[in-house]
C-alpha cells in the first residue's frame, strides 16, 4: 500500500488549488509557471522553443512584457481584514488556557491561527487541523494543533455510503510533510515524508478502534510496525482528532475556492495583456522595405546618424503592424480590471463619506459569503479545540469560538456625536448614559461614565463657572448632573 497515494477528489480538486496559490503569491510566480498560464504563439513554437532558439527569446520577452495584476492578493488582505476589523471570542476550560497564547507547533495564539484558517479559506478554500501531542508526555502537557493546507491532505476516508442513515466516520487521513531538510554540512535536500492517520484496521475501512498514527518517509510503503498510538495522560482516542475546514462546510469532500472566479479574471487579464503589449511592441518595430534594390551583400542601417543608398529606381519604405484593433484591446482589458477590482472587495469608496448604518448595509450586502466563512471556520477550530478537551478530560462543552461578523469598523466620530449632544440640548429624550453607551460600543472610549466624568473634572477648566474651586466640598463638575439624571431613570423605571 503505497502511501503517496491520492483521493479522487483530491486529482479533481488540485488544478484549482494550485491555480489559486499562484495567483495569490502574484507576478513572479504566475510567469514562472510558463505556458501552464500563458501558451507560445504559433509562430513562438515554430521558431523553436528550446533554450537560447528565436522561439524561445521571443516568447520570454512576451511573458516580461505582460502584466500581471495582484487581485488576488489584494481581496484576500482586504476580505481577512475586514473579518478580524474586531477580535473573535474564544473561552476554554482553565486547563486549556495556556493554548489560548501558544496552540499550535509554530507556536502560535489561537487568534492567529484563526486568522490562518480565514487565509487558507479565502485561498483555496480548505485547510486542515491535526490535534496532536509528544510521545512521552506526561499529566499536565498540552496538545498542540499542527495545521496542513489543501495540497497537504492527499488521502482520506469518512466511511462508505450505507442504505442506513448513520453518521460517516473518519477512519484514513495521508498528510504530506515532505520538504526541505538541512544536513550537518549545512545543505539542504528534499525529502517525502507523510504521516498516516488511521483508526483500526485500514485495510478494513474500520469505523471503530483505536486512532493510531506513523510517519514513513524512507520506505513510502505502509506498514502496521510503523504505528504508535497517541496518548495523553493514559487517554487514547477512538476517533482521528483531525478536521476538515473548507469554505462553507467541515466535511472532508473539498469545497471550490470561493474567489476562483477572480483568479480566472486575472489570468484572462494576464493574457490580454500579453497580446497587448506585444502589439504595442510591433508598433516600434516597423520593416524597411526596399523594391529595386538588387544588392545581396547591402548592409543596410536605419535611424538617426544613418544613411541608405539606393541603387537608381529603387524605392524604400516602412510597413508594421496595423493599430485599428488596440484601442478595442485596451477597452476589453479596461473593462476585465474593473471587474476584477469589483471581485476583489473594493467595499468602501473612499471619496465618499457615510454613516455607519449605510456603510454597514452596503459592506453586507457584497460580502455576504464572508458570514458563511467566518462561522466554518469558528466552527472548524471549535471542533478541533473540543477534541483536546476530550483528550484532556475536560468539559468539551467549555471550548466557545464566535467569529467577528461585524464587518464594519464604524467608530463613533466626532459629527455623530455633536448630532447627538445636539439633538439632546434640542429636547430628544437622550441622557448622559445613552451617549457614553454608544461612545463605548463603537469604541470611542473605554472608559466608564463614572470615570470619564472623574477625568474631566481634573482637566483645566474651560472657565470660572467649571473651577472645581467654586464647587462645594467634595463636588466635581459634572457628578451632580450625572446623578440626577441615574436618579431620574431609577425613578421612571420604577413608575414603568
Amino acid at each position: 500500500m503505497a502511501v503517496e497515494s491520492t483521493h479522487p477528489d483530491y486529482d479533481e480538486s488540485l488544478p484549482d488549488w494550485k491555480q489559486m496559490i499562484d495567483t495569490e503569491k502574484g507576478e513572479r510566480v504566475v510567469k514562472e509557471a510558463g505556458q501552464v498560464y500563458l501558451k507560445a504563439t504559433t509562430g513562438m513554437v515554430a521558431d523553436g522553443m528550446s533554450h537560447n532558439q528565436p522561439g524561445y527569446v521571443a516568447y520570454t520577452n512576451y511573458k516580461h512584457r505582460a502584466r500581471f495584476p495582484d487581485a488576488v492578493s489584494t481581496a484576500v488582505s482586504a476580505l481577512v481584514g475586514l473579518m478580524h476589523t474586531k477580535p473573535p471570542t474564544i473561552e476554554l476550560p482553565s486547563v486549556m488556557e495556556p493554548m489560548m497564547e501558544k496552540a499550535t507547533n509554530d507556536g502560535e495564539s489561537l487568534d492567529v491561527l484563526l486568522r490562518r484558517i480565514n487565509e487558507a479559506q479565502m485561498i483555496t478554500g480548505r485547510i486542515g487541523l491535526l490535534l496532536d501531542v509528544k510521545t512521552g508526555t506526561n499529566v499536565g502537557t498540552l496538545p498542540y494543533i499542527a495545521t496542513y493546507g489543501a495540497i497537504d491532505i492527499r488521502n482520506w476516508d469518512d466511511g462508505a455510503f450505507s442504505d442506513e442513515l448513520v453518521e460517516r466516520s473518519l477512519n484514513l487521513v495521508t498528510l504530506d510533510e515532505s520538504g526541505a531538510e538541512r544536513d550537518n554540512n549545512f545543505e539542504w535536500t528534499t525529502k517525502e515524508k507523510y504521516r498516516v492517520a488511521v483508526l483500526g484496521d485500514p485495510t478494513d475501512n474500520e469505523a471503530a478502534g483505536k486512532y493510531q498514527v506513523g510517519v514513513f518517509s524512507e520506505s513510502l510503503q505502509f506498514s502496521p510496525a510503523g504505528m504508535i498510538t497517541p496518548s495523553l495522560a493514559g487517554r487514547t482516542l477512538d476517533f482521528i482528532p483531525f478536521t476538515f475546514i473548507n469554505a462553507s462546510d467541515v466535511v472532508a469532500s473539498p469545497d471550490k475556492p470561493p474567489l476562483l472566479g477572480l483568479s480566472d479574471l486575472t489570468l484572462g487579464i494576464y493574457r490580454g495583456e500579453a497580446d497587448y503589449r506585444q502589439a504595442l511592441f510591433m508598433q516600434g518595430q516597423d520593416t524597411l522595405v526596399i523594391t529595386g534594390g538588387n544588392d545581396p551583400d547591402a548592409n543596410y542601417r536605419t535611424g538617426a546618424g544613418a544613411a541608405i543608398s539606393l541603387p537608381q529606381g529603387a524605392t524604400a519604405e516602412f510597413i508594421g503592424v496595423d493599430s485599428a484593433g488596440l484601442m478595442e484591446m485596451r477597452e476589453a482589458l479596461q473593462n476585465d480590471k474593473a471587474e476584477a477590482a469589483n471581485k476583489a472587495g473594493d467595499m468602501v469608496d473612499k471619496g465618499s463619506v457615510e454613516s455607519g448604518d449605510a456603510l454597514r448595509i452596503r459592506v453586507v450586502a457584497r460580502t455576504a459569503t464572508l458570514n458563511q466563512l467566518a462561522k466554518t471556520g469558528a466552527y472548524g477550530l471549535q471542533q478541533c479545540l473540543r477534541q483536546a478537551a476530550m483528550w484532556l478530560g475536560a468539559n468539551p462543552e467549555e471550548v466557545i469560538v464566535k467569529p467577528n461578523l461585524d464587518f464594519v469598523n464604524d467608530t463613533l466620530g466626532g459629527e455623530e456625536l455633536v448630532k447627538l449632544a445636539t439633538a439632546k440640548s434640542l429636547g430628544a429624550p437622550l441622557s448622559n448614559i445613552s451617549i457614553h453607551k454608544q461612545m463605548s460600543e463603537k469604541g470611542l472610549t473605554e472608559l466608564t461614565l463614572e470615570e470619564e466624568m472623574d477625568a474631566i473634572s481634573e482637566e483645566v477648566p474651560a472657565d470660572a463657572s467649571s473651577n472645581p474651586e467654586d464647587l462645594p466640598d467634595g463636588e466635581k463638575p459634572g457628578k451632580k448632573v450625572v446623578k440626577e439624571e441615574e436618579e431620574e431613570e431609577e425613578e421612571e423605571e420604577e413608575e414603568g
